[in-house]
C-alpha cells in the first residue's frame, strides 16, 4: 500500500505487511532508483506490537505522522505518531483512548488533521504541531460536528478518506436510516 511522496519527489511512503494477522511496517522507497528499488528502500516505522497505517510527510518533509495499532487484551488501541523522517523514536500525539486514524497534514504544516471516534460518532479532529520542537502544542480540537445517522462519518473506517487543500477539507460521509417492514402472509 502506497501512502504518500516527499515534498522534493524523491521518497514513497509504502506499508508492508509481513505477518499472516497482517502486521505491517512502514519503508521509504527512492523514487529514483527504479526498477529495482527495493533494493535501496529502507524500513522507517515498525514495531512487532503495532500495526501501522496512514503514513504522511510533513510540507517540510522532516516529519511523517502515521497510525499505530496495538492489539491489547482490552481490544484495539489506535493513536497518532509523529516521528522525524530520518528515523528515531515515536512520538505520540493522541492519547489511544479512542479511535483515531487517517492523519493528515495541514498545508503549513502547524496542524494534523484526523478522524477520531472520540464522542461515539466519527469526526475531524486537529491537533497543533511544532516543527521546531517536534511536539503537540494544546489539546486536539473538533472540526465537525457529523453527528447524527443523517449525516455522519461511516463506522467502516477503512472505507472512509480525509484530504486537505489550502482552504478545503472533503471526507467520506453517509446517510444513515434504517425502517421496520411488517409483513403479512408469511406462512402462505
Amino acid at each position: 500500500m502506497v501512502y504518500d511522496w516527499s515534498p522534493d519527489g524523491k521518497w514513497i511512503l509504502a506499508e508492508h505487511e509481513y505477518t499472516a494477522e497482517g502486521r505491517s511496517e512502514i519503508w521509504q522507497i527512492p523514487a529514483g532508483a527504479g526498477p529495482h528499488a527495493e533494493a535501496a528502500a529502507r524500513k522507517i516505522i515498525f514495531d512487532p506490537g503495532y500495526f501501522v497505517f496512514q503514513s504522511k510527510f510533513s510540507p517540510d518533509g522532516r516529519w511523517i505522522v502515521f497510525e499505530g495499532v496495538k492489539d491489547k487484551s482490552s481490544g484495539m488501541e489506535s493513536a497518532l505518531y509523529v516521528m522525524h523522517a530520518t528515523g528515531g523514536p515515536w512520538i505520540q500525539i493522541t492519547d489511544g483512548k479512542n479511535w483515531d486514524d487517517k492523519p493528515r497534514w495541514s498545508p503549513d504544516g502547524r496542524s494534523i488533521y484526523f478522524v477520531s471516534g472520540r464522542g461515539g460518532f466519527f469526526n475531524v479532529w486537529g491537533v497543533r504541531f511544532n516543527p521546531a520542537k517536534g511536539k503537540t502544542e494544546g489539546a486536539p480540537f473538533r472540526i465537525t460536528e457529523l453527528d447524527r445517522p443523517s449525516l455522519m462519518v461511516p463506522r467502516e473506517i477503512p472505507n472512509v478518506e480525509l484530504s486537505l487543500s489550502q482552504d478545503r477539507l472533503v471526507l467520506t460521509v453517509a446517510q444513515v436510516s434504517g425502517s421496520i417492514w411488517v409483513l403479512d402472509h408469511v406462512g402462505q
